[in-house]
């Protein structure tokens, strides 16, 4: 067979054939795409607000401060105690406070960039449609110390099936709703990686890259156990070739589990789904927002008077704290650790009614799942 690499170079001549100025008329006169290219396409873009009652939507965003790293400080902290958000980070980074507070700035201007505070506004109106009902990302009870645990199909993942920006999007809103579930003591959650099934097309190498990251550097220490099911040759090859590139520490919390009995060393078997062996015979089904579900975003009066009153005891909690950190230590820093810990209680439950007024509702919000800071199964 020719080698028209090689015979370029023995004749001097270039080989020009599909190039401009040098095509073959079947090649000029190339069939139209057909129709349903096009109809694919649009499914292929369909997003929630698409299908939903125009009045489950959330009303334009609206932004409460101004777009400072000092706010994206306190948008992170969501409904947490402030001192969980730093932890994370000093635990991230080995107790290096420089370390971790330059780990914190990259996450905070990160958070900016991406405008986090209008995905979570925006909430599942703006998410892929399709995807959302694959279950990919399905929280659904806890494991054996208590952590949610969330569930991805790996066989329901296709690459092809919605833009790159969709899955980034979604995978970031269901970071932020995950931390919902989160209330100390529990701090982490519990991911299981079902591989039944999963073939080639079934991998996503810059996702799953961009998934690590995100993991690694901007929601550090909120991951407790990663439980790989019934890992197939495919998801072993993507295995070694993705765990030089993790943090020692997030290596050793993935576990291969192939049977039953390994996955009931982690997770209860009232609480596994039948899928995987358990008793459980929940399946997931996303449900679609309903009609007037964030009708409190829509109250401009109620949400800045409720915005007043978490700036009020985020005022407090910082004075306190900076009394506190000068107290040193004896009977008064005591004093202040009791005083602090009250005001922080007060923050919590200000950002818990708040959030209300600037979080769309999500599936687990009409499931009755997740009601204020109670987790309800």
């Amino acid at each position: 067979m020719t080698n028209l690499v090689t015979e370029q170079y023995e004749t001097g001549k270039l080989f020009l054939e599909g190039t401009l100025g040098h095509l073959t008329k079947d090649q000029e006169q190339l069939p139209a795409p057909a129709l349903e290219a096009k109809e694919e396409a649009e499914a292929y873009r369909q997003i929630v607000s698409d299908i939903a009652p125009e009045s489950s939507n959330p009303p334009p965003f609206v932004r409460e401060s101004s777009n400072t790293v000092r706010e994206a400080f306190w948008d992170a902290i969501a409904c947490d105690h402030p001192d969980v958000l730093l932890l994370r980070f000093l635990r991230a980074r080995k107790w290096k406070v420089e370390d971790a507070l330059n780990m914190m700035l990259s996450c905070l201007k990160w958070r900016l960039d991406e405008d986090i505070v209008a995905l979570n506004w925006e909430g599942e109106s703006r998410l892929n449609y399709a995807l959302l009902q694959r279950g990919i990302g399905a929280i659904h009870q806890t494991d054996r110390i208590g952590q949610p645990v969330l569930y991805i199909p790996v066989k329901k993942n296709d690459p092809k099936a919605q833009p790159q920006d969709h899955m980034l999007d979604y995978t970031v809103y269901l970071m932020e709703v995950t931390r919902l579930f989160l209330h100390p003591p529990i701090e982490k959650v519990c991911l299981v990686f079902d591989t039944t099934d999963m073939s080639l097309a079934n991998m996503d190498w810059t996702f799953f890259k961009t998934f690590l990251h995100y993991l690694e550097h901007y929601y550090p220490e909120c991951l407790g156990l990663v439980l790989i099911y019934n890992a197939s040759w495919v998801f072993n090859t993507l295995w070694k070739a993705a765990r030089p590139m993790l943090d020692p520490v997030v290596a050793s919390k993935v576990h291969f589990a192939n049977t039953k009995e390994e996955v009931l060393k982690f997770i209860p078997e009232e609480h596994l789904p039948t899928a995987l062996g358990g008793a459980d015979p929940w399946v997931f089904k996303y449900t679609p927002p309903v009609a007037d579900e964030n009708k409190p975003m829509f109250d401009a009066a109620a949400r800045e008077q409720s915005h007043k009153e978490k700036i009020a005891a985020r005022n407090e909690f910082e004075s306190v704290t900076k009394l506190w950190a000068e107290s040193g230590s004896g009977e008064s820093a005591e004093e202040f650790v009791e005083k602090r810990n009250a005001t922080a209680q007060k923050l919590i439950e200000a950002c818990a009614r708040h959030d209300v007024y600037v979080r769309a509702r999500s599936q687990f919000h009409r499931a009755g799942i997740i009601d204020g800071l109670n987790v309800k199964w």
